[in-house]
């Protein structure tokens, strides 16, 4: 009896890296306003992301467990996530990680 295996490696397609295409993003997108974060999104074929921080909002350690805790998410939902191109702008501390996944599950399929 074989047993199924499935990987949830995050590819490094889905990180948005093009200039000019994240600006585009952050000027054009679709704007949506959370408690400690905003998410600029546009329509796409497929699932790409950024995140970002407002500059001097925490200490290097505490903005990387942020990411990485985003991340991990993602990683953990690729294959129910919308079809949109968003940058996450991470404007204020948040209060946790259940209301930063809270926040995040907009970006969910329903």
């Amino acid at each position: 009896m074989a047993i199924l295996r499935v990987r949830f490696k995050l590819n490094e397609v889905v990180k948005l890296k093009d200039k000019g295409y994240i600006n585009y993003i952050f000027k054009q997108g679709i704007k949506k306003l959370q408690k400690s974060s905003i998410i600029f999104f546009v329509e796409s074929s497929r699932f790409s992301f950024l995140i970002s921080f407002k500059k001097k909002l925490l200490n290097s350690a505490k903005r990387n467990s942020l990411k990485r805790k985003i991340k991990e998410f993602i990683r953990l939902n690729q294959h129910g996530l919308k079809k949109i191109d968003c940058a996450i702008l991470i404007v204020k501390t948040p209060s946790s990680k259940i209301q930063l996944l809270k926040e995040l599950e907009f970006l969910l399929i329903k």
